[in-house]
């Protein structure tokens, strides 16, 4: 759970975001927003060792403010499979599965779901994440993948590039209470099956980035 404190820095940051401000109020940062975080992360090591992201943007090839003004975690960072959480003024994020998958993770992963027996597999680990109040993020095809039929009885799966489920949690009271650790934890674990699946079917990418 995050104090209001993490909330006020951040309302602040919004209004102060360069490094000289970041820097005269770095200990508010590091006790308000950062160990709170760090806290919970502890708590799901059994997911995946933390990946804790730096408070600053790469601004060099892209237009951005100097500081980050959300603080993210991610579970399982190195491996084909994740977990990951983030606090913002946007609300809490609680997301989990494998983001971006590269062109033959992708290809194995909608051969997976043209059989029947491992599909399966991922369309139980589907309900159980849906059932904790997740949902996969929306297609990016408008139609069926090169190699599949547009009737398909799995269209829907095989038209995703992006085999991510996630959570969005507006801000509330529930945020400096326990409710927040339990929320985070419930809904991470949800996604086990999913992410193990993801593991076993997809697995690593053996194309360079």
């Amino acid at each position: 759970m995050w104090p209001p404190e993490a909330l006020e820095f951040l309302r602040e940051l919004e209004d102060n975001n360069d490094r000289a401000w970041f820097k005269a109020n770095r200990a508010r940062y590091d006790e308000h927003l950062a160990q709170p975080a760090r806290t919970l992360a502890e708590q799901l090591t059994h997911l995946g060792q933390p990946h804790y992201f730096r408070p600053y943007n790469d601004t060099r090839f892209h237009a951005r403010p100097p500081l980050k003004e959300q603080y993210a975690v991610a579970l399982g960072h190195d491996t084909p499979g994740g977990y990951y959480f983030s606090l913002s003024l946007d609300g809490l994020f609680v997301g989990a599965g494998l983001h971006h998958p590269a062109p033959d993770q992708l290809e194995r992963f909608r051969a997976a779901l043209d059989d029947d027996r491992r599909a399966s597999g991922f369309e139980r680990a589907l309900r159980r994440v849906r059932d904790a109040g997740l949902e996969l993020v929306a297609p990016e095809l408008k139609r069926a993948p090169r190699g599949y039929p547009p009737d398909h009885p799995r269209l829907d799966l095989l038209r995703r590039k992006d085999l991510t489920v996630f959570r969005h949690h507006p801000l509330g009271p529930w945020l400096h209470e326990t409710e927040c650790d339990r929320r985070v934890r419930e809904e991470l674990e949800s996604a086990r099956p999913l992410v193990q699946w993801l593991r076993e079917h997809v697995g690593p990418s053996a194309r360079a980035r």
